[in-house]
């Protein structure tokens, strides 16, 4: 008789092991970590390449990669002026809305709930701006807004690498979906 108790109870153990294996597997998500889906290449991830450690001696290639830079210089200053102004204009109307004593209090609530996703995003976008230039890319811009995120670096900085480690940032500081994350280099 104990014996037969035993094994049904193995039994059922086994049974629902099982069970529970196969239902993780059939609702496991790994489309987030498919490296297939960040970036299209026919190059593997960790391939040797050859490198030409020699340095430009022509003066011409110099000046063109030294007016490259100064136009992405003067894109970045001019992409994060714009934001700023947009943001300002938008801040001084949300303010005023507030302002306004014929507002309900449901609208004032609002509007509140406006300006304060505003700022969060700003802190945001900064805090994911300055850890990407921590990690070498140089300057870059980030944009957020309704829950997607668009990062706009220098040229010749993105490769399969960089875009995993700018949407491992952007994931983390923002919270938002990798197959959201838009990334955009200067040409």
């Amino acid at each position: 008789m104990k014996f037969r108790k035993r094994q049904l109870i193995l039994t059922a153990l086994v049974a629902t092991l099982g069970a529970a294996v196969y239902l993780n597997w059939q609702f496991s998500d790994n489309k987030n970590l498919s490296s297939t889906s960040v970036l299209e290449s026919t190059r593997e991830l960790g391939e040797a390449r050859y490198v030409n450690s020699s340095k430009v001696s022509d003066g011409e290639e110099n000046e063109n990669s030294d007016k490259l830079s100064n136009e992405s210089k003067k894109y970045f200053a001019q992409a994060k002026s714009d934001r700023q102004k947009v943001r300002d204009e938008l801040d001084e109307k949300l303010k005023s809305l507030l302002n306004e004593s014929n507002k309900s209090e449901e609208s004032k609530k609002t509007i509140e709930e406006s300006i304060n996703s505003l700022v969060k995003n700003s802190q945001q976008e900064t805090n994911i701006e300055n850890l990407i230039k921590a990690k070498g890319f140089g300057d870059c811009v980030v944009f957020i807004q309704n829950g997607e995120c668009s990062v706009i670096v220098n040229s010749g900085t993105l490769n399969e690498n960089s875009v995993i480690i700018i949407r491992d940032i952007v994931s983390g500081q923002a919270g938002i979906p990798f197959e959201k994350i838009k990334i955009t280099e200067v040409k």
